[in-house]
């Protein structure tokens, strides 16, 4: 499935985090590494198993904890509506 940024937001990393800035209420999200390399992945359209596979080798993870958190990060961004479907 492919993402895109929602209209209402913008993005720009700072150091090693993403932080997303809603326009309108200039409310800001700061993401974590790792929640910041799930963003890139889903904004680059990279398959889930790849987002998993990089959390893994980057941040020491096994497989199901970086898989589980792929998809509560994939679920927490569409319900925020930081990212739509494409």
């Amino acid at each position: 499935m492919a993402y895109q940024l929602s209209k209402d937001y913008l993005w720009k990393e700072v150091g090693d985090q993403v932080v997303v800035l809603h326009f309108e209420s200039g409310r800001y999200y700061s993401l974590n590494p790792s929640g910041s390399a799930i963003w890139r992945g889903l904004l680059e359209n990279q398959p889930s198993d790849q987002i998993v596979e990089s959390l893994c080798s980057e941040f020491d993870v096994n497989t199901e904890t970086a898989s589980e958190d792929v998809q509560i990060m994939t679920r927490l961004f569409l319900e925020k509506e930081f990212l739509v479907v494409d």
